[in-house]
């Protein structure tokens, strides 16, 4: 009972606080609140980690470690990167043709700080926190499929400070694509390089417009930017 409450806490309260307290405090005291979504998110991450280590479930080296991974594991990956890049890329120019590459077009040095802040920032605490974290200390509750899913689901759910279903949808798809390399492969590297090239994708293509905002905001604010 206690690991469940937990995992209520950690996967769905936070992201609900993250996403609607700033707006409630607004409206409520007329105060606007700045979400720090990932100074939060790399506390968090923090934290998991020094419980992963404290606890003796997180190996040496297993944040750079690549030992098990295949030519299989790679082939596969990328061959599914590609597949889903063709796909939204043709998506997109059906649906907003005026968005592709819009962000490097627009805004070209800042789109090179989000593609390399954004593995380091985000994608790392992510790990630790939705397949690490959750492998070794909730997923075990559960049957292996269904521990998939749901993971897949929180991963989704974290996307709620985004406040749109685009952002929620496209993150259970990756949830369940990097929730399963890191299964197959035991790397958070692996699963990582996985999640931001599909991360610094999107923001690229032009979907990023569904994540962009916030992300921009919360990175200029970690990076004390002006």
């Amino acid at each position: 009972m206690k690991i469940v409450f937990e995992a209520v806490l950690l996967y769905l309260g936070l992201p609900a606080v993250l996403a609607f307290a700033p707006q409630w405090v607004e409206r409520s005291f007329g105060i606007r609140v700045n979400a720090w979504v990932i100074p939060v998110l790399l506390f968090a991450g923090a934290v998991a980690t020094l419980y992963l280590k404290t606890a003796g479930l997180l190996k040496r080296g297993e944040f750079l470690r690549l030992k098990g991974v295949t030519a299989r594991d790679w082939r596969m990956m990328f061959l599914r990167f590609f597949a889903c890049a063709l796909l939204l890329t043709a998506l997109l120019a059906l649906h907003r043709p005026d968005w592709l590459l819009s962000f490097p077009r627009r805004s070209p040095g800042f789109w090179l700080f989000v593609c390399a802040a954004y593995p380091v920032v985000s994608v790392m605490p992510q790990g630790v926190l939705y397949r690490a974290l959750w492998e070794k200390r909730y997923a075990r509750a559960l049957p292996r499929t269904a521990s998939l899913v749901l993971g897949a689901v929180f991963f989704a759910w974290a996307h709620i400070v985004f406040r749109n279903v685009w952002a929620c949808a496209f993150t259970f798809v990756g949830g369940l694509f990097f929730l399963s390399s890191y299964r197959r492969t035991g790397s958070l590297l692996f699963s990582g390089i996985e999640h931001a090239l599909y991360g610094d994708f999107i923001f690229t293509i032009g979907w990023g417009a569904f994540f962009y905002e916030g992300t921009q905001a919360a990175i200029r604010s970690a990076a004390s930017l002006p």
